[in-house]
């Protein structure tokens, strides 16, 4: 499975410190991921969030790869157990056994390496693995496919002492779309000032549909990118990792800031 996921990865042009910072993951938990190495993972639960999440990034089907999780032996969760005993049986003149103490200092001892594991574990690691349960315990949503509509236009941010270039992608428009409606008929080219122009920090997906329904934008964006994208208003919009994008529209800065809790944006421009 790990062979898959790489190979998917490539295919995309993706490296695996992009990977990692799109679904929030360090880049040793990717590079196990790709290499199946389950030990170095997780309890089952957070691998099948990992996996889920890597998957949808990719476009692939997260419920073939999760029938493929069910048929490996993977680590479960460790359990802390804590020490019974039969009741504390005080001595008559007073004095407390020494098997009491030993409880005592025990449980403090577990109590100590709890604090422990929570000051000196990163927040990152806690907020991958919420994630990953999370998305474990969430119905699998469907990634459409990367699709490009003509007249895009991709800006490669200028390299150190170089003059910034615009380039025009020629891209064939894809035969079937997503519950796309019919393409209307002859109908005038949209004027500049309605376009959009995205600009981008980090790795981001973005979906952009015209007024009729159609996707005429859908693709995963790579860092320090820019895209200027020609349609007929008004625009329906879904942006991930919205906070590491700036988006104007008709000359106008649009705020990303009202976006859910995992940082997607969805909006509409008039």
């Amino acid at each position: 499975m790990g062979q898959q996921l790489r190979t998917a990865r490539e295919a995309k042009g993706l490296t695996t410190d992009d990977v990692a910072k799109a679904i929030k993951l360090s880049l040793r938990q990717v590079k196990s991921l790709e290499a199946d190495d389950w030990p170095n993972l997780p309890c089952n639960t957070i691998i099948r969030g990992f996996v889920r999440n890597y998957a949808r990034l990719l476009g692939l089907d997260s419920d073939q790869l999760m029938g493929v999780l069910d048929r490996l032996t993977m680590p479960q969760p460790h359990e802390l157990g804590i020490p019974t005993g039969p009741p504390v049986n005080l001595q008559k003149d007073g004095k407390a056994d020494r098997r009491d103490y030993f409880r005592v200092f025990a449980g403090l001892f577990v109590l100590l390496l709890a604090v422990s594991a929570y000051f000196l574990v990163s927040q990152d690691v806690w907020d991958s693995a919420l994630s990953a349960i999370k998305s474990a315990t969430q119905s699998p949503v469907a990634v459409p496919a990367p699709v490009v509509a003509p007249g895009t236009v991709e800006n490669k941010a200028p390299e150190s002492g170089q003059a910034a270039t615009t380039t025009a992608v020629p891209v064939q428009e894809s035969t079937s779309l997503p519950s796309a409606q019919p393409a209307p008929t002859a109908e005038p080219s949209p004027s500049s000032d309605s376009g959009l122009h995205f600009g981008f920090t980090q790795p981001a997906w973005v979906e952009v549909r015209d007024r009729h329904g159609s996707v005429i934008f859908s693709q995963l964006c790579q860092a320090n990118s820019q895209r200027d994208i020609e349609g007929s208003p008004p625009y329906t919009l879904v942006i991930g990792n919205s906070s590491h994008v700036t988006l104007k529209y008709q000359g106008k800065v649009v705020d990303l800031s009202m976006r859910s809790k995992d940082d997607v944006a969805r909006l509409t421009l008039e």
